[in-house]
């Protein structure tokens, strides 16, 4: 089993670190979802945490101010695996890099250019990965606030 859950990692680490796009779900005021495509930072991926660049204008930035709660969906057409990611999203500081993030974007995001650019920090708290028809299901452990 462990010997499995090791596999799940490095497969979901992979597809984390190498996925162009992400959907974004998070709760509006009515209580439905609200999707979204958001490019990762390409920095600092990991099973735990991913940054996005967005505006402070958008609906996203607007439905996380009363509820963090996010989920995160990539998938890869090549082999047809699938990894999701529930948690929360929040938006963090400039102290959250060492270095400047501005750095960090690719170009697509550089392009977009927002008039209120902020930074969105996705933790995870479980991790469900689809692979070749199979299934497996990764706990992170608890994040405490």
């Amino acid at each position: 089993m462990a010997n499995m859950q090791h596999t799940t990692r490095q497969a979901a680490l992979q597809m984390i670190q190498t996925a162009a796009v992400f959907t974004v779900a998070t709760i509006d005021a009515s209580g439905f979802p609200t999707l979204v495509a958001l490019s990762p930072l390409p920095t600092r991926r990991s099973l735990a945490q991913l940054f996005f660049y967005t505006s402070r204008q958008t609906m996203t930035a607007k439905n996380i101010q009363s509820c963090k709660k996010a989920t995160l969906f990539c998938y890869n057409l090549d082999d047809y695996a699938s990894v999701m990611l529930k948690g929360q999203l929040r938006v963090v500081g400039h102290d959250e890099f060492a270095e400047d993030w501005h750095q960090a974007l690719n170009d697509f995001q550089q392009r977009l250019a927002y008039k209120e650019p902020i930074i969105l920090k996705f933790q995870t708290q479980t991790i469900k990965i689809r692979q070749m028809m199979a299934m497996d299901h990764l706990e992170l452990l608890p994040h405490t606030e």
